[in-house]
């Protein structure tokens, strides 16, 4: 998607005020809720990986994906300074 791409580098600046952490704990407490666990995870539209990193952080195996390789761009180099584990595949 071509429409992201000038706005991927300003994404994570506009969104500074979402508590990442808090939402993905929400979501944990969701999926326990209805009786899944901690396991495989997919983070479709992930954008940046903001949220993905936080529910690797609570211990999911998450794949996240994205049709804008400029948002999975900014989420792989998040992801190399970050210190946890997560997939992110591209949307062709």
């Amino acid at each position: 998607m071509g429409g992201y791409s000038s706005f991927a580098y300003f994404y994570d600046i506009l969104t500074q005020n979402i508590d990442y952490s808090r939402r993905a704990l929400y979501f944990d407490s969701l999926i326990k809720l209805h009786g899944g666990n901690k396991g495989l995870l997919l983070d479709l539209a992930c954008g940046t990986g903001s949220l993905s990193e936080e529910m690797a952080k609570l211990g999911y195996d998450v794949i996240a994906v994205d049709s804008s390789v400029e948002m999975l761009s900014a989420a792989m180099s998040k992801r190399r300074k970050a210190d946890c584990l997560y997939n992110i595949y591209v949307k062709a």
